[in-house]
């Protein structure tokens, strides 16, 4: 499985920048996001049908495309507190942290962010 994600900069339409969005609005869409996606997954616990079982998996993609704006913007902050490889350093002690209380890695994801 090949997945794509994009660090997105700009909607003209929504007129929003993700470059100037403060915290609290990502919050805010966080939470809607995360709201759809367990909506979908209770409509699919319901029907089981191929129709709720893709709509987990587009409410899933747009959390997780929420949940990189964030990372995007922390990487971004952690420059100006001189901390270049705090993202990567944080994933390093994550993935300690997991395999720690007892989980079993199966594989990996690689993302490759390219500024």
């Amino acid at each position: 499985m090949k997945l794509m994600f994009h660090v997105l900069k700009k909607n003209q339409k929504l007129n929003i920048d993700n470059e100037k969005i403060e915290f609290i609005d990502i919050e805010k869409k966080l939470r809607e996001e995360f709201r759809e996606v367990v909506e979908a997954i209770n409509s699919y616990r319901k029907s089981k049908s191929s129709y709720d079982l893709k709509e987990i998996i587009r409410e899933t993609f747009d959390l997780i495309q929420v949940c990189i704006l964030i990372l995007w913007k922390c990487n971004r902050q952690a420059q100006t507190f001189d901390e270049e490889n705090l993202i990567q350093d944080i994933n390093f002690e994550h993935k300690d942290k997991l395999i720690n209380r007892g989980w079993i890695i199966k594989t990996g994801i690689e993302v490759d962010v390219k500024e």
